[in-house]
C-alpha cells in the first residue's frame, strides 16, 4: 500500500515539486478526471479545487474513509466556494466584507448595493491565486456584466476596502502558525501569482483566540486565513483549503513542506 496518494490535476505546481523534493517515490500522483482508479493508499493528500469546473474529485473522495483524507471531506466542501464559506463564517459570527451573490441576481439589486458601497470588486465564486478579481464601480460594472449575464454568473460583489492590513495566518493544526503581511501592486489582490508583496508579521494579539477558534471550528488539518485589519474591525476575506506554500516558504525561510508532512495528523508516515 502506498504512503501518500497526492490528489491533483496540475501536478508541475510549486506545492506539488517540493512534495516529490521532499519524500520522492513515497507519494504517488491521483488525477480523480484522468486516472481510472484511485490507488490504495494510508493518506489522502487532496490539492484539487472547485476551478477545475466540476466536483468529480469530491464524489470520488467520497468513496474513502474521512479519516485518510487531508484536509476532511466536509471542510473542502464548505471551503470551496466563496459564497458556502462566507454563509459557514457568518453562521459562526465572524465578519466578512458586505456581499452578494450575482448569480441569478436582477439588477436593482446589484444598483442598490452600488449605491450602498460605490467602490466595489467582483470575485469569481471559485477562485484561485487572485484570478478574475477585478475592482468596480457601477459604470464600469453595467459593462462588464453585460458580457457575463447568462453566460457567466459565478462571481460574487464585495465592499471594496482601502487602507487596511491584509493578513495571511497559515497553520498547520497543533505544530505551525506563520502570519504573512501581505501587499498588492495592484491594490486588489495580494496572491504572489499577480506578484504580491509580503514580509514576515505579528498576529495582533486580540486575533490569536479568533484564528483557533477558526481552526477547530473548520476541522481543517492545514490550511490559510485571509483578513483585513481596519482600525477595530477585522473582516475575512478567505478560508484556503488548499493554500499554496510558494510565497510562505520564500518569505519565511522554513521548510514547510516538511513541516507539514511530518505533522502529527500524517500519523508518522516519513
Amino acid at each position: 500500500m502506498n504512503k501518500l496518494v497526492v490528489v491533483a490535476k496540475n501536478k508541475d505546481t510549486y506545492f506539488i515539486k517540493r512534495l516529490i523534493e521532499e519524500v520522492g517515490d513515497s507519494a504517488v500522483l491521483f488525477n480523480p478526471w484522468l486516472d481510472y482508479q484511485i490507488p490504495e493508499g494510508q493518506k489522502y493528500l487532496v490539492r484539487t479545487t472547485g476551478v477545475y469546473g466540476n466536483d468529480l474529485d469530491l464524489h470520488v473522495l467520497g468513496t474513502l474513509s474521512n479519516e485518510k483524507l487531508i484536509n476532511p471531506l466536509d471542510s473542502l466542501k464548505i471551503f470551496r466556494s466563496k459564497p458556502s464559506q462566507y454563509e459557514w463564517l457568518e453562521s459562526k459570527d465572524l465578519h466578512t466584507p458586505e456581499w452578494i451573490n450575482l448569480k441569478s441576481v436582477d439588477q436593482l439589486t446589484v444598483e442598490k448595493f452600488f449605491r450602498l458601497f460605490p467602490d466595489a470588486v467582483v470575485k469569481p465564486q471559485i477562485g484561485q491565486g487572485g484570478w478574475g478579481i477585478e475592482r468596480m464601480t457601477w459604470d464600469y460594472f453595467k459593462t462588464w456584466w453585460k458580457k457575463k449575464k447568462g453566460i457567466d454568473e459565478n462571481f460574487i460583489l464585495q465592499r471594496f476596502i482601502s487602507n487596511a492590513l491584509e493578513l495571511r495566518c497559515f497553520f498547520i493544526k497543533g505544530d505551525l502558525k506563520v502570519t504573512l503581511e501581505r501587499k498588492s501592486k495592484t491594490s486588489i489582490t495580494a496572491n504572489f501569482k499577480q506578484q504580491g508583496q509580503a514580509s514576515l508579521a505579528e498576529l495582533p494579539t486580540h486575533l490569536a483566540p479568533v484564528i483557533e477558534k477558526i481552526i477547530e471550528l473548520s476541522g481543517l488539518y492545514y490550511g490559510a486565513i485571509d483578513l483585513l485589519v481596519e482600525g477595530d474591525e477585522v473582516y475575512f476575506l478567505d478560508i484556503n483549503a488548499v493554500p499554496g506554500i510558494e510565497q510562505l516558504e520564500a518569505v519565511s525561510h522554513q521548510n514547510i513542506m516538511r513541516k507539514l508532512l511530518t505533522a502529527n495528523f500524517f500519523s508518522q508516515l516519513f
